[in-house]
């Protein structure tokens, strides 16, 4: 199955079901306007020049022209290069010339920074540009020469189906996602349109999803999880998409009960959040939630079991790499649940838990989690030796640490990179983290390690309070009561907020950046 198809399918079987849900502008649109609305975009990209195989960009927040424009582009059999539009132009510039694109959907407020951009990376862009007829209006010469009108575009669109003007099979790329970059410049994650839809049929073997379901989309579009867990679920499904395009907790829980949402995926921070920013949890009506779902990172379980009491709402962990589209395990709806485990490998998806030779280790045993199926990546775009180092042996190493218990569940320990050596002792950040955050008086610990001339490493730990400070000793002490001494923070900081990378998760790049010097031995 191609990626475009699931709207197809979706429009056919639910033509009157609410599929886009737009809380910024109060869009809504049925499965049958949006697939009127993708088809006419298409016919126009056709004419502004896009081709199958084509790299081209979608520059937009979480708002409902993203989920047009996506399957647009997929009718049309072009490959989708989501960006944040938070980038900055020197950030943009990397991707517009890595990806190679002179195409890109953009909206009128984020134009001069894609523009600057453009110039920077030499690349005769040719924007598609929502409000870009507005712009103009407001200020003549505004839209570029070669730019197109987003709106225009859809209500001009011919109403007949369109396919790529060449043949798309499975294995072409649907999307290439370019990750984070926590060492050096982001890598473009090259999707097929068979990693995409296996992906999806193999997550809802695990947990259900109807077309009466109303997912809430928060999560950065551009991002793999939102991707799969939000626009392809929701999507495959014929339930419902709503938007919001950025996070605020208390207008997320106001929208569960607002727009009766069933099912809410997030990154652990946004649990977090949630939960330190309201007092009186009875206020929201959370009754037809009836899953939240957390991947992306690791969730603290203080978090989960705090959220599930608070709330009265099962939360599944699951997770994956963008490099596994990105869904590899996790836990089943009806089933056996472990929390602190990011669940079961996926059916179809085999995963290995093995030392620095690639041999298996022991149950319970740490190792780095190698996972093989149809969901694993083509390859890292324009980087063949970076893709054969992930994918060696028929692998994709993930560069996560794990282990698998007595049935089969995976548990992460840790990023191999962030592991830190304490006189040749490892020491897992999430371990110190875990224990920080059981103290009533941290809402979030971020641990990074630092450089020591005796010990080769020593652990500092970044921590958000609730309410008054505790005293740096109390923590150590608190530590030191749940952990060997080696593996205790020698140095707390504390941070009014903890600064974030593009998909919400704790920038340990920019925290290690600033841990200072030390002044004593």
């Amino acid at each position: 199955m191609l990626v475009g198809e699931l709207l197809d399918r979706a429009a056919a079987a639910n033509p009157d079901g609410e599929f886009v849900v737009d809380l910024a502008s109060g869009t809504r649109l049925t499965y049958a306007a949006a697939d009127a609305a993708a088809n006419g975009l298409a016919h126009a990209l056709r004419a502004h020049g896009v081709r199958a195989g084509d790299h081209v960009a979608l520059h937009l927040p979480n708002i409902a022209a993203y989920p047009i424009s996506f399957f647009a582009l997929q009718r049309l059999g072009a490959t989708v290069v989501p960006m944040n539009p938070l980038y900055k132009p020197d950030e943009l510039a990397y991707l517009l010339a890595d990806a190679g694109i002179d195409v890109a959907i953009t909206a009128a407020p984020l134009l001069p920074g894609l523009l600057a951009a453009a110039g920077e990376a030499a690349r005769a862009l040719r924007p598609v540009i929502l409000g870009g007829a507005d712009a103009a209006r407001a200020a003549p010469g505004a839209m570029p020469a070669g730019a197109l009108d987003w709106q225009a575009a859809v209500a001009s669109g011919r109403p007949e189906p369109i396919r790529p003007d060449t043949a798309v099979g499975p294995d072409d790329v649907a999307t290439c996602l370019y990750t984070s970059g926590t060492t050096g410049r982001p890598k473009g994650t090259m999707l097929t349109h068979d990693n995409l839809t296996f992906d999806i049929q193999a997550a809802v073997q695990v947990f259900t999803v109807t077309p009466r379901d109303r997912f809430l989309c928060v999560l950065p579009l551009f991002h793999s999880f939102a991707q799969m867990a939000c626009l392809i679920a929701a999507t495959h499904t014929a339930a419902a998409l709503v938007l919001l395009p950025r996070f605020r907790p208390t207008e997320v829980l106001e929208a569960i009960g607002r727009e009766g949402i069933t099912i809410f995926p997030a990154v652990p921070a946004m649990y977090a959040a949630m939960l330190a920013a309201i007092r009186d949890p009875a206020a929201y009506d959370l009754s037809s939630l009836r899953l939240a779902v957390t991947g992306g990172a690791p969730m603290p379980l203080p978090v989960l079991h705090a959220f599930e009491h608070d709330f009265h709402v099962t939360v599944l962990e699951g997770t994956g790499p963008t490099e596994a589209s990105p869904v590899a395990y996790v836990n089943p709806e009806h089933g056996a649940r472990k929390p602190g485990s990011v669940g079961l490998p996926l059916p179809g998806v085999e995963v290995r838990i093995a030392d620095p030779d690639g041999g298996e280790v022991a149950v319970d045993e740490p190792g780095e989690i190698l996972i093989r199926g149809r969901n694993v990546m083509k390859g890292y775009h324009g980087q063949p030796e970076l893709t054969a180092e992930a994918l060696r042996g028929g692998w994709l190493h993930t560069g996560d640490m794990g282990r698998r218990d007595t049935d089969g569940y995976i548990y992460i320990v840790d990023r191999i990179k962030d592991l830190i050596l304490v006189g040749g002792l490892n020491v897992y950040p999430r371990e110190v983290e875990d224990a920080l955050v059981q103290h009533p008086g941290v809402a979030e610990a971020c641990v990074v390690g630092a450089p020591d001339s005796l010990r080769g490493e020593e652990v500092v730990a970044f921590v958000t309070t609730r309410g008054e400070r505790p005293p740096a000793g109390e923590l150590v002490a608190h530590c030191r009561r749940l952990l060997a001494n080696y593996k205790c923070p020698r140095r707390i900081l504390f941070l009014d907020e903890m600064p974030r990378n593009a998909t919400g998760k704790a920038d340990k790049q920019a925290l290690r950046q600033q841990v200072p010097p030390r002044t004593d031995p």
